[in-house]
């Protein structure tokens, strides 16, 4: 291999008509930051002629006419140093026309002075979870040259799906300002953990005309949905889906009782209360699943003595008694739920305790609402788990970034860095 096609090589430029200057490989400071300068020229001969396509088949059609000088192309770096090169390129003049045109080259795209393996770096980038800022800093290019291949990019995140998938998970999450709704509406595969998709609207009117894209027959092939108490989700579900199984999440289903005792707790910490410390600092105690508290016996500050975890918590619901019918609501919910044991949940929520909080009776109400959807979920194994997953890591992304102005751009990064798209 020569020395030429080796320094080709080393830097991944696949044009053979570039010619490397060897000997003048240098390093120069610009801007404050040092780089590797490398000199080369590009020069062949060409088929024809651009402006008029005259055939060139001899000196007396197209001939070599200078350089054109110092056209500098930003590449990715080399040996994690800043790197420029620095290519001189042929000019060429047809003599059947009397026009000049400039020698053209794969490495760059025509009057750009950034290479194509750099925009290609800055798509790999933009793949990973950092911000724009950094993908600037990394590929040594402006933060609005990213925003413009965002801007590119943004084309490719339109999808279109010809199937939809057989078991679904529905939620939303806080997207952008420029959203049509407040909050963004995501569909997630549940078999295989895939974004299926995103719009920019949680609305009944938006979605119903979305899914309407597919046909009564596609949407019929629907077997299982999984989503949370919002209205909305389940009217669609039922209305368009025929076939579905409609299914509340588990983990929402806990949530509410849990806030309902968390309220009911918080409404008795009051400064009058002689058990005020111990509700307070104690609370993570009573929201615990009551099988799991322990019954070895510690010094406790609060109770200037060794006592138990469950002798703790029995004290604590025994100072009011809206607080232990709560509690014991409470475990009854989330133990019944860890047992699939839908007969006992059912009998909770249909025969309560009367002095339970207000709260809890108005999770009770909406679990007697919702009992259909709610029994689905003791049946099927399915849960939101993994839409819960690419909500967490939308949030990643966006507090890395410290926000995001546009929704296309936002929607973008995430399906560049879940890989739906490609770079």
């Amino acid at each position: 291999m020569s020395m030429n096609n080796y320094i080709l090589n080393l830097l991944n430029i696949e044009d053979n008509n570039i010619y490397i200057f060897t000997d003048k490989l240098k390093e120069r400071k610009i801007k404050g930051s040092n780089y590797k300068i490398i000199e080369g020229i590009l020069t062949y001969n060409p088929s024809s002629c651009p402006c008029c396509g005259c055939v060139n088949e001899s000196h007396n059609d197209i001939i070599k006419w200078g350089f054109r000088k110092n056209c500098k192309i930003k590449i990715p770096k080399v040996s994690n140093c800043k790197s420029l090169l620095i290519l001189h390129k042929q000019r060429f003049l047809c003599k059947n026309c009397n026009n000049t045109f400039i020698a053209e080259t794969n490495l760059v795209d025509k009057y750009k002075s950034i290479s194509n393996n750099t925009d290609k770096q800055i798509r790999l980038e933009l793949m990973k979870k950092q911000s724009e800022k950094d993908v600037s800093e990394r590929t040594d290019v402006s933060v609005s040259h990213i925003d413009r291949t965002m801007t590119k990019m943004v084309s490719h995140t339109v999808l279109r799906h010809a199937l939809l998938p057989t078991s679904m998970n529905w939620d939303e999450f806080k997207a952008t300002r420029d959203t049509k709704g407040k909050m963004a509406f995501i569909i997630t595969d549940n078999d295989t953990g895939n974004i299926f998709d995103i719009q920019d609207s949680r609305k009944s009117r938006d979605l119903d005309k979305y899914f309407r894209r597919y046909s009564k027959k596609e949407r019929d092939k629907v077997k299982h949905i999984s989503t949370d108490f919002y209205t909305g989700y389940l009217y669609l579900a039922k209305k368009l889906f025929k076939n579905a199984k409609i299914s509340i999440d588990r983990f929402h289903i806990i949530t509410q009782v849990y806030v309902a005792l968390n309220s009911t707790r918080v409404g008795l910490c009051k400064k009058d209360n002689p058990n005020y410390n111990k509700l307070k600092d104690l609370w993570k105690l009573i929201v615990k699943n009551e099988n799991d508290l322990s019954e070895k016996k510690k010094y406790s500050k609060h109770f200037k003595k060794e006592i138990s975890q469950k002798e703790m918590v029995n004290y604590m619901i025994n100072t009011d008694k809206a607080l232990k019918a709560t509690y014991e609501c409470y475990q009854g919910i989330i133990n019944s739920i860890k047992n699939k044991d839908f007969k006992k949940f059912k009998n909770i929520i249909n025969h309560p305790n009367m002095n339970i909080s207000f709260k809890m009776k108005q999770v009770l109400n909406l679990y007697r609402e919702n009992i259909e959807y709610i029994e689905n979920s003791f049946i099927y194994d399915i849960n939101n788990g993994v839409i819960e997953g690419n909500n967490n890591l939308i949030k990643c992304i966006k507090r890395i970034a410290f926000g995001y102005k546009k929704y296309d751009h936002f929607i973008t990064r995430i399906f560049l860095i879940k890989n739906n798209i490609k770079g």
